[in-house]
């Protein structure tokens, strides 16, 4: 075991304590954040110091002089990372390590001497105080919070995910795809927490996530690498250098302990075969050299093979950067967006989908939502009827073929096909057969997350479009019978009743909804609209007040009760509302039309 990768270990620890206390070293905005650290979660840095500090307990104990006192800091720096998180996985995890090097310590009295062994005892106390008794000491930093799937709704994903068909309980679903098995079969329960619409990527635990990936044989034979792995540090502790094979073999073991209660990141699968390699090679009292000067042949092969490993290694490196570039354009796109720059965004975020060859699925999904936003926008500038279709082609055109692309790289990610449909559905009215497309879009993401309520109400929502108010009504049924909250589902319900005539049963709908919904300002903007529509303009503007206090940057709702207060008289406060809807949209020329007519006291809507 290097002495460097316990030093780099250290120094990860030091860094995590850094930034969960805000000293931040870094300048970058990625990296001014408590979660950033060189593991990956804090979580999962609490995981990887606990696997340490056995390897450590052991190093103490066969060191001397300087190097005792050096590991001493380090263990305890460690251990101080731990008390902070607090997480109590890696307390398990620390345990797991512990009682190794306390049976050994207890049981091989001729290899550790009796003062040793009140360090093991100490680990394994804290284990059980913070791990299994779960006591939280007061006064820490705060943490993130990470939310993942419980250990029961992963099992029960993993059971689902099984019985697909024969082939899929014996090899699983694929590695890296629990995010499609997680979208197929999780609860419907889910719906009545805020974690309804969230998509997880792991499982709850590393053992139960290959459960559902790789299938009953490929955790068999997982399994099967942990017991040859036992047997082989069995036989390593039988060796000279048998103490640090113990505490390799503790901090795997901590390492196997922490798959069955936390999914592993690349961290902590590297850190598992590492250790698997150092018993290895203590294991193995066989050491083996060749002299190549003895076989000029061998010597050229070996040569090649070296030179053939260096390229690839460039080509991935090469490969490694192009991703990271590649990434750091679609940042810039993101921010562009919340920016309102959309043309740029679209300049960056095709920037990104080149240096990755187009393989990346995301960034299409996330460039056709870009495409609709950018032709929205030119929509908005009141294009002349005789050069709107000239001008929205590239736009729409662009998002079609995005959206189409996304789901032919990755035909299971529900989201992908989410988004397609929102594209199709964007352009109903503007395309022929869009609403056929988007039908089928929808239909298709419903089947890869049945319990969405979201996509049973854009389904329903389409089916309202083309004038089908029974296929619209059991959609939105099914949406409003998986989550009896969601607000959209209920307006969209509403509008089904305005088309059959029944104003004041949509009313009613919505009204009934804002008790379980009072916080949506969608919702409080739609029913103001109705009630508009209905020449209600006292109850209108109630609504749209509301929707403005919560969220002042709703320019729709605003332009409504702009138009009430002209028909009020009161021209300083439609001004007022108006001249904040230009704030927000400087490029619409029918608010800078409103605009001048109100300041020249005119009508808000007069010649328009």
């Amino acid at each position: 075991m290097s002495p460097s990768f316990i030093v780099s270990g250290f120094l990860a620890g030091i860094f995590g304590i850094l930034q969960i206390f805000r000293q931040f070293i870094f300048p970058f905005d990625f990296s001014r954040i408590i979660s950033f650290n060189t593991i990956g979660s804090v979580n999962s840095l609490a995981i990887f110091s606990a696997t340490l500090l056995p390897l450590l307990s052991v190093l103490i104990f066969v060191a001397k002089g300087i190097k005792r006192i050096l590991l001493i800091f380090f263990g305890i720096s460690l251990l101080v990372l731990l008390f902070i998180t607090n997480f109590w996985v890696a307390w398990i995890v620390l345990f797991a390590g512990a009682t190794i090097l306390f049976v050994v310590g207890i049981t091989k009295r001729e290899i550790f001497k009796i003062n040793w062994l009140p360090l093991p005892i100490f680990l394994l106390a804290l284990g059980v105080i913070f791990g299994f008794l779960k006591i939280s000491l007061p006064g820490l930093p705060p943490t993130p919070l990470e939310v993942s799937p419980s250990h029961q709704a992963t099992w029960e994903i993993a059971v689902q995910t099984l019985k697909d068909s024969p082939l899929v309980s014996l090899v699983g679903s694929g590695p890296g795809t629990f995010v499609y098995d997680y979208s197929r079969f999780k609860s419907e329960a889910l719906n009545r927490t805020t974690f309804w619409a969230t998509r997880f990527n792991t499982g709850a635990s590393e053992i139960l996530d290959k459960l559902a990936t790789l299938g009953v044989l490929g955790l068999a034979s997982f399994l099967a690498i942990l017991v040859g792995v036992v047997l082989v540090a069995i036989k390593s502790l039988s060796r000279e250098q048998k103490t640090l094979g113990l505490g390799i073999f503790a901090g795997w073991l901590g390492v196997v302990v922490g798959f069955f209660f936390y999914p592993a990141n690349l961290s902590l699968n590297f850190l598992f075969w590492m250790f698997i390699s150092s018993l290895v090679v203590i294991a193995n009292e066989h050491k083996k050299s060749w002299e190549f000067e003895s076989y000029p042949k061998i010597a050229v092969l070996t040569s090649f093979v070296f030179i053939f490993l260096l390229i690839i290694g460039i080509l991935l490196n090469f490969w490694g950067i192009q991703r990271y570039l590649a990434e750091v354009d679609y940042l810039k796109g993101l921010k562009a967006v919340q920016a309102g720059d959309n043309q740029l965004a679209i300049n960056y975020i095709s920037r990104a989908i080149s240096k990755t060859n187009g393989k990346q699925d995301n960034y299409w999904r996330d460039l056709a939502q870009v495409y609709i936003f950018r032709m929205n926008e030119r929509l908005q500038k009141g294009t002349p009827p005789e050069n709107l279709t000239q001008v929205i082609t590239p736009f729409f055109t662009g998002a079609v073929n995005s959206a189409k692309t996304a789901t032919e790289l990755s035909a299971k990610n529900v989201a992908n096909w989410a988004v397609r449909g929102f594209v199709y559905r964007s352009l109903i009215g503007l395309v022929g057969g869009a609403e056929e497309w988007a039908t089928i879009s929808y239909k298709e993401a419903a089947n890869l997350e049945p319990t969405n309520p979201y996509l049973w109400t854009e389904l329903g929502r389409v089916y309202l479009e083309r004038d089908e108010i029974e296929k619209a009504k059991e959609n939105l049924n099914k949406a409003i019978s998986l989550k009896p909250d969601y607000a959209p589902a209920h307006f969209q319900m509403a509008r089904v009743f305005v088309k059959e005539g029944k104003t004041k049963e949509a009313i009613e709908r919505l009204e009934a909804t804002k008790w379980v919904a009072p916080f949506d300002s969608g919702l409080a903007f739609q029913l103001g609209l109705l009630y508009y529509q209905e020449n209600q303009f006292e109850n209108a503007k109630r609504e749209f007040e509301r929707a403005i206090n919560l969220n002042p940057n709703y320019s729709n709702a605003r332009y409504y009760l702009g138009l009430i207060y002209d028909k009020e008289n009161e021209k300083e406060k439609a001004i007022e509302q108006f001249e904040k809807i230009a704030e927000l949209n400087p490029d619409n020329a029918l608010v800078k039309k409103i605009l001048e007519n109100l300041k020249n006291n005119k009508s808000a809507l007069e010649d328009i």
